[in-house]
């Protein structure tokens, strides 16, 4: 799947970048509204950073050919606040990120997106979902499963001094 990534932070942009790439998907990067615009590619979804330097990413969205043919919309933003969640999804946007964020439920929300605007595709009936080591999510299963990492036990330790709490505990 081909993601389009419009973020004008240096360092927002590389986690953003990597967290979807480390989990099988193809992004691309521009900075600025323009170059968005001008973007000749086809993608499945667009990563929109509202504060943009040449426009408001909500200005993007209204243009014709930047949402392409149903092409869905994240929303990125560092406006957290209740209006500005409901102006970026009103008009249009599939969903609504605020900073900061995790990579994972990044990667979780372009996923659930996907879902909702093409049920069926490959992504959905291709098996578990992990989100690093320890996470793994299987929606033919009737839950989640979370695979902790294997623990080494250690020996307690059989000698306490009396001041300790777990001598205390005994």
């Amino acid at each position: 799947m081909r993601v389009l990534l419009v973020e004008d932070d240096e360092s927002v942009a590389r986690s953003l970048r990597r967290g979807p790439v480390r989990f099988g998907f193809e992004a691309e990067r521009v900075a600025t509204g323009h170059a968005a615009l001008a973007a000749g590619r086809t993608y499945d979804l667009v990563l929109l950073d509202r504060g943009l330097p040449d426009t408001d990413g909500l200005d993007l969205r209204r243009e014709p050919h930047a949402r392409g043919d149903g092409v869905p919309i994240i929303v990125i933003s560092a406006r957290s606040d209740e209006t500005d969640r409901v102006v970026g999804l009103e008009p249009g946007a599939d969903d609504y990120v605020f900073k900061p964020f995790g990579v994972r439920e990044v990667v979780a929300r372009i996923r659930a997106v996907m879902r909702r605007v093409r049920p069926g595709t490959p992504q959905e009936t291709a098996g578990p979902d992990r989100y690093g080591p320890r996470l793994t999510v299987d929606r033919k299963a009737p839950g989640s499963t979370w695979t902790a990492p294997r623990w080494r036990s250690r020996p307690r330790s059989t000698t306490c001094s009396p001041s300790s709490p777990r001598s205390r505990a005994r």
